[in-house]
């Protein structure tokens, strides 16, 4: 079949739908179908063998009497995909999954009807996007922010040190615990040897904790653990249970002075605490105005949408909501949350996520289509660029880094898109 249709007298009616779903009807000329049934039968005529006449040689008219129902249903399969194709050029359309074709209708000597519903790649017209941003926060950093910083890498570099006294909270206490069985006796199979626990640290059962707090090496206990009915595992459930345990050791948490020794040992840059000061709230700071910037990023991004509404295809935001409701279970899995059985509750949580999917789709498709309208386009020069960026700020060699994000791998194609939104961002904020 010509692929030059639409000199032929294909129509196309478009009906737009909600969610960026668009239905087709679409009518092919009925001299444009006998053509085609036409190709069909020379096709058929090659291969098929009727008796009497050898393999391709029967006449055309006993092969069209023959097969007349496979010719015209070859002939639709045929042209369906040719009639589609021609509706999407022409109409300018960019499908998203696979269409749907419905009330097809293929009646003697009538043009060739049928109806294709399709959700499309919406549809942007930006009436206003630059000059939307506002001015960046000024971001400070203060001296109690730097202290915290310090003081988390002095209880970093902290040491345990055994001592012997009776343990208390900040502790380390190395043990060896089991539980008891029915009659009273350490179930020695189930013995765990050499158990570290920090004492305040949360990581026991306060009751267990409470047991072992005071005790010396070699001193023994009891700890008596009521698990509670919805415990993980739920072998557990419900279960009161009593455990002997035996203090092997107590370490008692040493933490370094902060001097210009110490800050020596983090590096070779830091010549004294001052050095580790400066650079403390260097980073705070080039964080702080990372996030600043990232903020100012997506309020201009609510701001183009607002101001140029589309709407975006039902099928992502369905999916893309499946995706928020899987995370938002495992989080509450992971609190120790049940599924929410509120029906009010979960209607309005499941109203929320919809929103974020919607507004974070719109996001996708605005980006794309403002890299496209500015001809944004990251260059092998680009990429080397950021590579190397990469390579300084991990103190990484450069090689080691680009055999991560190899040329057409996965992790080069994330980061060309991070380079490419970028680029956008500063469109869009103008700096």
């Amino acid at each position: 079949m010509d692929n030059n249709l639409e000199t032929k007298g294909i129509t196309v009616q478009v009906t737009d739908g909600r969610d960026c779903r668009k239905t087709l009807r679409i009518e092919v000329p009925h001299e444009l179908f006998l053509a085609e049934k036409e190709k069909v039968l020379k096709s058929l005529a090659r291969d098929v063998s009727i008796p009497g006449f050898r393999k391709g040689k029967a006449p055309k008219e006993i092969v069209q009497k023959r097969y007349s129902g496979e010719i015209h249903s070859e002939a639709v399969k045929s042209i369906l995909p040719l009639a589609y194709g021609h509706a999407l050029e022409t109409e300018s359309l960019h499908p998203i999954g696979d269409p749907l074709f419905r009330d097809i209708k293929s009646e003697e000597d009538k043009p060739l009807n049928f109806t294709v519903e399709l959700e499309t790649v919406p549809a942007i017209v930006l009436a206003e996007y630059k000059g939307l941003a506002g001015e960046p926060e000024k971001m400070e950093v203060g001296e109690e922010e730097v202290a915290k910083v310090l003081d988390n890498l002095l209880e970093r570099e902290a040491d345990f040190v055994a001592v012997e006294r009776e343990s208390a909270p900040g502790d380390m206490v190395l043990m060896d615990y089991a539980p008891l069985k029915d009659d009273g006796t350490a179930d020695g199979e189930k013995m765990m040897s050499d158990y570290p626990v920090q004492l305040g640290a949360g990581q026991l059962f306060p009751e267990f904790e409470e047991a072992l707090t005071g005790k010396k090496a070699s001193e023994k206990g009891i700890a008596v653990i009521n698990y509670p009915d919805d415990f993980k595992p739920e072998r557990l459930a419900g279960l009161k249970v009593s455990y002997e345990f035996t203090v092997k050791e107590v370490r008692e948490k040493i933490i370094p002075k902060l001097d210009d020794e110490f800050a020596r040992k983090l590096g070779a840059q830091f010549g004294g605490v001052e050095d580790l000061k400066a650079d403390a709230r260097k980073r705070l700071l080039e964080e702080k105005e990372r996030e600043a910037r990232r903020r100012m990023e997506e309020e201009v991004i609510d701001r183009i949408i607002e101001k140029n509404p589309f709407d975006v295809p039902l099928s992502m935001v369905e999916r893309f909501t499946k995706e928020l409701q899987s995370e938002d279970e495992r989080r509450r899995a992971m609190a120790g949350v049940g599924p929410e059985e509120d029906a009010d509750k979960k209607k309005e949580i499941d109203a929320f996520l919809d929103k974020v999917s919607r507004r974070n789709i719109k996001r996708f498709f605005l980006i794309d289509h403002i890299a496209r309208v500015e001809k944004i386009e990251i260059s092998d020069e680009d990429m080397n660029g950021e590579i190397e960026r990469l390579a300084a700020d991990g103190n990484r060699p450069v090689e080691e880094v680009r055999k991560l994000v190899a040329r057409g791998s996965e992790n080069y194609n994330n980061l060309r898109g991070r380079l490419r939104e970028k680029k956008v961002f500063e469109v869009l904020t103008g700096r």
